[in-house]
């Protein structure tokens, strides 16, 4: 089930399926980023995540999971699989730290996340990581103050 308010906002988008990591919670009212592990599936990106595959499209209902609230991945690695917007030109709504500002467009931000079923969130606050490139803010595409366009970090694609 795609969220209503943020997601993907962008047309004819690149999407490849991939094999999901055991027991990874994809929250249904917001965005997923994911990386591929070492073993080729696919992962929810956490905070100190410093390269991104892209941001997983989350399939309806719960999964593994007991919460309608988000899908949880089964407990076997491998058992399910789950499209990822890969194209690295797409644009994405994020929740945002706090208010986005236009001083903050073309800067490269981090990411908040973390592995029990919440969404991804633009860290406008910090640079460490900057996997994502703010290119607009959310309130110019029918998001809030605290919401930002934003496009994964070119030198942060993780190939797969």
């Amino acid at each position: 089930m795609a969220s209503l308010t943020h997601g993907c906002i962008s047309s004819g988008v690149t999407v490849k399926e991939y094999p999901v990591a055991a027991s990874q919670y994809f929250y249904h009212e917001g965005v997923n980023a994911v990386y591929l592990d070492g073993s080729g599936h696919v992962t929810l990106a956490l905070s100190a995540t410093a390269t991104l595959l892209g941001i997983a499209i989350v399939p309806k209902g719960r999964g593994a999971g007991t919460s309608d609230a988000y899908w949880l991945s089964s407990a076997t690695a491998g058992e399910d699989r789950i499209a990822v917007v890969t194209d690295p030109n797409a644009k994405f709504l994020l929740p945002a730290s706090t208010t986005v500002t236009a001083a903050m467009k073309g800067g490269a931000y981090d990411l908040i996340s973390v592995n029990n079923g919440t969404a991804t969130t633009v860290n406008v606050g910090a640079s460490i990581t900057d996997v994502f490139i703010v290119e607009d803010l959310g309130l110019n595409y029918g998001g809030s103050a605290t919401d930002a366009i934003v496009r994964i970090n070119p030198a942060k694609y993780q190939a797969d």
